[in-house]
């Protein structure tokens, strides 16, 4: 029997478990910003919280900043991510449809 490591996965899923982070990754899905213009997009939360977590997922390379303009936008990882996002969200509103008829 073969086992799977899923480390890698297990990185992502603590940095996007983080407050803020999926928040990040939702408003970059709109197009590229500077940091400043995200910061006040998410002004829910406290603007060193929202930098750190723009380093996290510069850090997975789910983020990147635009060389030319310094705008921050998704990686072509970071757009994948967003496929995998999409079938964890189908997956978990299936899981509570059928936890919700099994009471």
């Amino acid at each position: 029997m073969t086992t799977t490591s899923y480390s890698g996965a297990a990185e992502v899923i603590d940095v996007l478990s983080r407050r803020a982070a999926l928040n990040v990754v939702q408003v970059l899905t709109s197009g590229s910003v500077s940091e400043r213009a995200l910061v006040s997009r998410l002004s829910a939360y406290n603007s060193s919280v929202v930098s750190q977590r723009v380093e996290d997922l510069k850090r997975l390379d789910i983020v990147e900043v635009i060389p030319e303009s310094g705008d921050l936008r998704l990686s072509a990882r970071g757009r994948r991510l967003l496929g995998a996002l999409e079938a964890m969200e189908a997956w978990a509103a299936e899981a509570a449809t059928q936890a919700r008829r099994a009471r």
